[in-house]
């Protein structure tokens, strides 16, 4: 049952005695004896109505469990609370929500609605709800607060501030118990360390834990000293921010903003520290500027040493001179774009036409400077047609 402590309202008192005057001078003053019962009936019901609602100013609204532990308590400047539906109707609450009979949040709002039998209370307008417990500040237009499923949902135009995090949403999910908070809609977060903004529709945050899991289409972009530097993507992604590291899953992209280098695959582990990207499942490594690709089986990039180790069927084309080769390994300079190959090394290219193999090679594929060594060298040569 809802609790109130409550000042004595003069006049709800004053206004129901005059209403009890204005009935009786009504009653006595009436000669048509239907008229008066009917303005009988009617007043009597204006009665009830009025009774069956009572509001207190400067009231204290607390509710809690069986065992006497405090869900919430709030105080506000004016509460009305319907005894028919058991609603209460507050102007102005602050106070606090309450977990095994502790404070964890302090709330604030322009008004609220505790419904039913206080398993629920809804804050609307301004919303400020203040963790006690990390300092995580909470804001957005609506507040409702579940004790019984340990539950605190921010709803619409959602803010937030953490010492780890900052983000904005259309909803949010607490779970106060299991300190996760799940957001959805419109979802940009930044993260002081590392430095890094996130946009998605939908991710959760372990904020104990330092975890964040986005199993939606999502955006990451790392800055150094707020220039972006680097712009990952996949359809789902797990980002550990003790580590930090970001698993970038399904159609995982990594644009290099500073190297000129993009790296696809269906799973990139990206460390942000150590600046490199591995990938135990095919990957594809693609330069631009010097329109140079390269696939294999697995690979490993080194942003800090500009190196590319790739592993397995590997495979590189430069578009400028249809070259194409083959190796079983093959180290890929990023800033000289010279590349070692080892193991069953096939080169091709079409203009002058001719092919190379060995079981080692060195040289370019933008500008056609190949060189094989190392055991039994084949080299083919195409003769062009006479003009």
């Amino acid at each position: 049952m809802l609790t109130a402590i409550k000042k004595t309202n003069l006049q709800r008192t004053i206004a129901l005695n005059l209403l009890l005057i204005t009935l009786l001078t009504s009653v006595g003053g009436c000669l048509n004896r239907n008229r008066t019962a009917d303005k009988l009936r009617e007043d009597t019901k204006e009665i009830q109505r009025f009774d069956s609602n009572a509001t207190f100013n400067d009231v204290t609204l607390e509710q809690a469990d069986d065992r006497g532990k405090l869900w919430w308590k709030v105080k506000a400047k004016q509460a009305s609370y319907s005894k028919d539906q058991k609603n209460a109707v507050i102007e102005d609450p602050k106070g606090e929500l309450y977990q095994d009979g502790k404070p964890v949040f302090q709330i604030s709002a322009q008004k609220g609605e505790v419904k039913g039998d206080g398993k629920s209370i809804l804050l609307k307008g301004k919303i400020i709800a203040t963790d006690i417990r990390d300092g995580t500040l909470l804001k957005g237009d609506e507040l409702e607060w579940r004790p019984t499923e340990d539950m605190l949902l921010v709803r619409n135009n959602v803010t937030g501030t953490h010492k780890q995090m900052q983000f904005s949403a259309q909803e949010g999910r607490v779970l106060t118990r299991a300190r996760t908070m799940e957001l959805f809609r419109q979802i940009v977060a930044s993260s002081k360390k590392p430095e890094l903004q996130m946009r998605t529709e939908h991710l959760t945050w372990n904020v104990k834990g330092e975890t964040v899991i986005a199993d939606r289409p999502i955006q990451i972009d790392q800055y150094k000293n707020k220039v972006l530097t680097d712009r990952g993507s996949a359809d789902k992604a797990n980002v550990d921010l003790k580590a930090k590291t970001v698993n970038l899953q399904q159609n995982a992209q990594l644009d290099s903003k500073e190297k000129g280098v993009q790296v696809s695959s269906n799973n990139l582990l990206w460390n942000l520290d150590a600046q490199t990207i591995n990938s135990s499942q095919p990957i594809t490594i693609i330069n631009p500027p010097q329109q140079v690709t390269l696939n294999a089986n697995q690979g490993q990039m080194d942003l800090q040493k500009n190196t590319v180790d790739l592993v397995g069927n590997v495979r590189g084309i430069g578009q400028k001179n249809q070259s194409k080769l083959d190796a079983d390994r093959v180290l890929w300079f990023i800033t000289t774009q010279q590349f070692e190959a080892t193991g069953n090394v096939n080169y091709r290219q079409e203009n002058p036409p001719f092919s190379l193999a060995g079981p080692r090679a060195s040289g370019k594929l933008d500008d056609q400077q190949v060189a094989v060594n190392g055991g039994r060298v084949e080299l083919q040569i195409t003769p062009q047609p006479k003009q």
